[in-house]
């Protein structure tokens, strides 16, 4: 594919000279168009002595001059009426008109066939930028006719797409299509096209105003709604779309060859997407990303799998953003918009970056690679390593330690990850079986938690459902199942239980016989099941209530032991409620999840930035990776805190999360929770070295040791580390927590945010932090947390 062709500015022209050149041309049917551009008619002048002579006016003289005044303010005012007249029916001179236009040639001729006068440097863009204009410029058209420029050139099954643009410049009657095409259409039957063996029929013009302004579908690219853990929201089936072969050559080395329409940008079809690729590969000239050409091709020919349509990841699309976002023609925006994109939730969820392992020897950070800590979307950096090879390609691998698993092994009764995590989750609660095998499928950890859905099982590499049969009308064995399922999953308590048809069953599924169990005995302590056909296809749907807050339950057992097997260096899960505030994608605060839509961070961040986009990234301990459970939302709101003196602010996200092992909230202090020097608390820095998040251990203290370092409050704690580190080794950013762990709940709670960053340096080497406490605000978080929902 070449990219060529050059844009031509016309000459401004000034105010003082519009006037002067102002003239009127004739279309056939005699109304007034373009301005003429014919020369004025030309006047000879007399070179000639000149003598004036001096006489006295007789007083009939006189008279003749008020006359001749008399006439002079008459055609003044006449010629007045006539410029009002004119401005009242014609109105203001049009603007610029711009047309762009393509079609195919089948091959192409050298300039000597064509006998035209053109230099010996030049090129077939410029020999057709030549015929263009000459076309143009000798039809009717031609007295407003301005410039003729060729764009692109593209290879396609078909022969050479060529892309031009002509501009023109009317006063009163604007150009139409139909005309400029007119035009064209003549022109390709004359030889200067038919040495080029054009293809008429695939000739398309359209006014590039009315290009921009086009509205583009978005009923075709609507991401589902987000579940919360707030409200009951069944995942809406995705609709199922006719699959396609790719269009475009500049798209060849996606990984894949089947797309579909419409595409993610709104195009409807394979001519309507190469009408409009100009605009694209504008944005591909710029090189503002070593992503920008797979991106777009994602975008412009997104992969059809299972006859469905694959978005790009969001983290893919925040990655493209960071360089080439500020490029993006205006009309381009609403499509390109991240939050637009899924969150990667297994394979097949959503296309990630490709070659991250890649980039990651850019950012020279490849020693992460075989870490056991993913540090890509799709964990590629730690699929390719020695303690995976040995398990296949469709194995699963151990959340958080560096060995991957043969599927049959997950949920077989005996653990084989050192943290158990293999034998967890083998009941859950998901809003499809389909989801919740995608979420399943790469590792062992971070499946969704939602409050609504089918209750599922997992054994030995098999998946099915949990059948209500024999006790689909037994609502007490219904409520004991969902009880103890619910709970498992760290929800307080299950609303309802009931026994409904499954509604996955398709012909497909049919032939692929769906495995279901049953229950053996509801009432007993630990509920068993046994394989059944489950012929009346009714499965159990379950509505579990109040997510417990606090625990990090990536930790399994552990989650119960406060600090107890905690690493300074934070690994994913560890502290599941942490967010990473970017403000046009740089780190600049932190703040601390404390429900699906809400966190708790500093006012201080936001001020000086009152038009700064900000964005919050959950799920994360390392700033310059990604994760296969990594989260980011768009901050749309923040409300400061009504408390004299504090900096306490609340900030909503566009979307809730999605409730996993490594994104959930942390618990607000409940009454009675007093932080003193016992209390084991921490608070999360960030190394400067390696960008890892780390913890430090503090204690509270007299606010008399911080009044000599800083500003006192009364609404404040007082903290201090436990140890001094003499390597200065993590930086605290404003907006960081104080999280205390309460040991009667066994829950962490939010007890302070800081105000301020404290920078690494020898001098704050121990120095106090004050914290805006957190414990007088709770009234009023929960107030507009629960304001905002209704």
């Amino acid at each position: 594919m070449v990219f060529s062709g050059s844009m031509k500015e016309s000459k401004p022209r000034s105010k003082d000279t519009w006037e002067s050149e102002l003239g009127y041309g004739w279309s056939r049917n005699g109304q007034r168009r373009c301005r003429s551009h014919r020369p004025p008619e030309s006047t000879m002048s007399v070179s000639s002595d000149i003598r004036f002579t001096r006489r006295k006016l007789s007083r009939p003289c006189r008279g003749c001059c008020a006359a001749i005044a008399a006439l002079l303010v008459l055609l003044l005012l006449a010629a007045v009426a006539v410029y009002l007249g004119h401005m009242y029916l014609f109105g203001d001179p049009l603007n610029r008109q711009t047309f762009r236009g393509s079609f195919v040639m089948s091959s192409w001729s050298s300039k000597e066939d064509l006998n035209l006068d053109v230099g010996d440097n030049s090129t077939r863009e410029s020999e057709m930028q030549h015929i263009l204009f000459d076309v143009y410029s000798r039809s009717e058209l031609r007295s407003c006719f301005e410039g003729a420029d060729i764009l692109a050139i593209d290879n396609t099954d078909e022969g050479t797409r060529l892309h031009f643009e002509v501009s023109f410049e009317p006063i009163f009657t604007a150009v139409t299509t139909a005309e400029v095409r007119g035009v064209m259409e003549q022109a390709l039957l004359t030889p200067y096209f038919t040495s080029f063996e054009v293809v008429p029929e695939t000739l398309h013009i359209e006014e590039s105003s009315m290009i921009s302004s086009q509205a583009l579908k978005e009923s075709e690219t609507t991401t589902p709604e987000m579940v919360t853990t707030e409200a009951m929201i069944i995942e809406a089936e995705e609709e199922v779309r006719e699959c396609s072969p790719l269009a475009l050559s500049l798209c060849s080395h996606l990984p894949y060859n089947i797309t579909t329409y419409p595409n993610l940008v709104g195009h409807a079809s394979k001519d309507v997407l190469l009408r409009d690729l100009v605009a694209f590969r504008e944005l591909l000239d710029a090189e503002c990303s070593h992503l920008a050409q797979d991106f777009v091709c994602q975008m412009l020919q997104p992969q059809c799998e299972n006859s469905h349509m694959v978005y790009p990841c969001r983290a893919y699309c925040r990655a493209f953003h960071a360089g080439c976002g500020d490029r993006l023609p205006d009309r381009l925006r609403p499509h390109f918009d991240c939050a637009r994109f899924p969150d990667y939730h297994g394979p097949g969820s959503c296309a990630p970056e490709p070659d991250c392992r890649g980039n990651l020897q850019r950012l020279a950070l490849s020693r992460r690679a075989c870490d056991g800590i993913p540090d890509c979307t799709d964990a590629s950096d730690e699929r390719s390593c020695a303690h995976c090879a040995a398990a296949g390609s469709n194995s699963i691998r151990c959340a958080l330690n560096p060995r991957c698993l043969p599927s049959h092994l997950r949920c077989d009764g005996t653990p084989d990850c050192s943290d158990g995590s293999d034998e967890v989750g083998c009941l859950w609660v998901s809003r499809s079986l389909a989801s919740w095998r995608r979420e399943n499928s790469e590792t062992t950890l971070g499946a969704i938690r939602t409050r609504v859905g089918y209750a599922v099982w997992a054994e030995r590499g098999h998946f099915g459902k949990i059948c209500a049969a024999p006790y689909e009308n037994d609502k007490q064995a219904l409520m004991n199942v969902a009880m103890s399922l619910c709970t498992s999953l760290s929800f307080k308590s299950a609303i309802t239980a009931e026994a409904v048809a499954d509604g996955e069953i398709d012909d497909k599924e049919k032939n692929n016989n769906p495995e279901y169990v049953e229950i053996v005995d509801p009432a007993a302590a630990e509920i068993s099941f046994i394989k059944t056909d489950c012929p009346g296809r009714k499965v159990i749907k379950i509505v579990c209530d109040q997510l417990e807050c606090g625990v990090a339950t990536a930790r399994g057992l552990n989650a119960v032991n406060g600090v107890e097997g905690l690493p300074r260096s934070a690994r994913p899960g560890d502290w599941p409620w942490h967010a990473a505030l970017l403000r046009s994608h740089v780190h600049a605060c932190d703040a601390v999840l404390v429900h699906s839509s809400w966190l708790v961070t500093t006012a201080s961040c936001f001020q000086g930035q009152p038009k700064a986009e900000w964005t919050a990234r959950l799920g994360t301990v390392r700033i310059q990776s990604t994760t296969p459970w990594q989260q980011e939302r768009r901050i749309v709101g923040m409300i400061r805190s009504p408390v004299e003196g504090s900096m306490l602010a609340l900030v909503r996200l566009e979307e809730p999360i999605e409730v996993t092992d490594f994104v959930r909230p942390a618990c607000l202090p409940e009454n009675g929770f007093k932080v003193d020097n016992r209390s084991l608390c921490n608070t999360l820095g960030w190394t400067r070295n390696r960008d890892q998040l780390q913890r430090v251990h503090v204690i509270a203290t007299s606010m008399h040791t911080c009044e000599n370092v800083s500003i006192a409050t009364g609404n404040g704690i007082c903290a201090e580390p436990l140890y001094d580190q003499d390597d200065c080794d993590e930086e605290e950013y404003a907006g960081s927590s104080m999280m205390c762990f309460d040991p009667i709940s066994k829950h962490w709670s939010l007890l302070g945010v800081s105000g301020w960053r404290i920078a690494c340096s020898k001098i704050g080497l121990g120095r106090p932090r004050i914290y805006d406490s957190v414990t007088s605000h709770v009234d009023w978080i929960q107030k507009t947390i629960s304001n905002s929902s209704r």
